[in-house]
């Protein structure tokens, strides 16, 4: 039986984005958001139970092996080489609940497992977020020659604004200079939400930690279906849509 496939983009186009076309309504976005995740927050609880596992064995790691329980004490080649391997093993996880975030956003719910599949093959996901922390790093000590407030303001802002670069990298596969780049062009056109969206984010991690933790079940993946609609809303998402001769159409998230 033959399929007919053909491709379409839901949400948003970086075009429009760029032009500062593309309406954000943040309150109706989150909206969206908060009932997105009452039916697809388990997905992403498998990636944030992954990365806390990997924290407890690095912790484990540097007492048992190292001896090491106050990192402030930890000398600094070896915090850089702790800090390299981190984001070595982290990113793919973390691009994966990206990708989730992404997928659920066009009403479609994969497994975890079977997206983090491949992004585990991707070497560019990990150069691209070496590349990153480098450069919230490098900012952030060239502006606190000036003044720890200044440091702290660049790092925030470099994180803000590259904050779509993985997304744009897993979804649309551009070059990794391409990523940063047109996500610091689209965040300059839409600071003011963005910026209100992350300080919001950040606050309720704060307060969700006063819940010893709980709060996370339901800010975390409230946070990944809002960052991937931001993205379809600015971006687009391309999605493949699968025409049967007998069947309804279909339509498959192609990343």
């Amino acid at each position: 039986m033959e399929e007919q496939k053909q491709f379409e983009i839901q949400g948003g186009s970086l075009e429009k984005s760029l032009n500062g076309e593309t309406p954000l309504d943040l309150k109706a976005l989150a909206k969206e958001a908060w009932d997105l995740s009452k039916n697809t927050k388990t997905a992403v609880l498998h990636g944030v139970l992954l990365l806390f596992f990997i924290a407890i064995v690095f912790a484990w790691v540097l007492q048992s092996i190292f001896g090491i329980t106050d990192l402030s004490i930890v000398p600094p080649r070896m915090m850089i080489s702790l800090k390299v391997a981190g984001i070595i093993v982290t990113t793919p996880i973390i691009a994966t609940m990206f990708l989730l975030g992404i997928s659920h956003s066009v009403g479609i719910k994969p497994r975890f497992l079977s997206i983090l599949k491949n992004v585990m093959g991707s070497v560019l996901v990990i150069l691209l977020a070496l590349l990153l922390a480098a450069m919230s790093d490098v900012g952030s000590l060239l502006g606190s020659q000036v003044s720890v407030l200044l440091g702290v303001a660049v790092l925030f802002y470099i994180n803000l604004a590259t904050g779509f670069s993985i997304m744009l990298l897993v979804e649309k596969r551009l070059a990794p200079s391409q990523c940063v780049i047109q996500s610091f062009k689209v965040f300059h056109k839409y600071w003011m939400p963005l910026s209100i969206f992350y300080i919001v984010y950040y606050c309720c991690l704060i307060l969700g930690a006063l819940s010893l933790g709980f709060a996370y079940i339901w800010i975390i993946p409230f946070f990944i279906n809002m960052k991937g609609i931001l993205y379809r809303e600015l971006f687009g998402v391309k999605v493949r849509s699968v025409k049967n001769q007998s069947n309804s159409d279909e339509t498959v998230f192609h990343a």
